[in-house]
């Protein structure tokens, strides 16, 4: 399904009966990187997942990206649907723009659920997304995707399903080099977040091979965050929701229940 936000044509799915759950994917990701997630959590829930503008099959090229719009951009989305308060769950990139919302405008977000969650980047952290941003300008998708993938997935996961990192690879490539490029420097200049002032239940997790936004960054989170829990997905690294969608699903539920 397709719907204008801020003057941008979004590509969303929504799924299932129930309270709301709204899904936030990935940096470089869509929102069939749920897949798996969305067809365990629909089965108890309205579920609807969204790509983020410059994403996916949503337009937004020719746009500004940053994390202050994705976060309006997701918004929009919940007044359009008319959604009740819903539990937002972001991963990645996407828990930042969830973190924000829930700040911003916390009557619409009932909990949150912040897979591979990133607190705040050092500025070395920063100048590796710039130069990312660089290299794929110059030299395109291919020039990045290798040194991606093995970060990406944990060994056991790519020895066990060498079809997922296939899949991996073709969806990462099938990225538009310039939006993908806009949206790394998006993520090197996110706004700081008073997580002081969340104040819904947030349920973290992170995979035990997550090297991009370790366990220790979840624990950062944990201090940060009021009312939070975490959860270690073992044998998964940073794309739980696609390595471990089962996992990812049965948490959900339990922290909900």
């Amino acid at each position: 399904m397709f719907i204008e936000l801020n003057g941008v044509r979004h590509h969303y799915v929504s799924k299932g009966e129930g309270p709301p759950i709204l899904l936030v994917h990935a940096l470089g990701g869509s929102l069939h990187s749920w897949y798996g997630v969305i067809e365990n959590l629909s089965l108890h829930h309205h579920v609807v997942a969204l790509d983020l503008r410059g994403h996916g099959r949503s337009e937004g090229q020719g746009t500004a990206f940053s994390i202050q719009g994705w976060s309006k951009d997701v918004s929009a989305l919940i007044d359009a649907l008319e959604l009740p308060a819903v539990t937002l769950i972001g991963h990645s990139l996407g828990t930042i723009v969830a973190q924000h919302l829930a700040v911003e405008r916390p009557e619409a977000i009932d909990a949150l659920v912040l897979i591979g969650g990133i607190s705040y980047f050092e500025p070395p952290m920063k100048d590796a997304y710039e130069q990312r941003a660089k290299l794929v300008e110059a030299e395109g998708l291919d020039a990045l995707v290798d040194d991606w993938l093995p970060g990406a997935i944990a060994p056991r996961t790519a020895a066990k399903l060498p079809q997922l990192v296939g899949l991996m690879r073709d969806a990462f490539l099938r990225n538009d080099a310039n939006s993908y490029a806009k949206a790394c420097r998006a993520l090197a200049n996110m706004p700081s977040i008073k997580r002081e002032a969340i104040g819904q239940p947030t349920l973290l997790m992170v995979g035990d091979h997550d090297r991009s936004t370790p366990i220790a960054m979840t624990e950062e989170l944990h201090r940060d965050v009021p009312v939070s829990r975490v959860k270690v997905i073992p044998g998964a690294a940073h794309w739980v929701p696609l390595e471990q969608p089962d996992a990812i699903a049965a948490a959900v539920l339990e922290w909900l229940t």
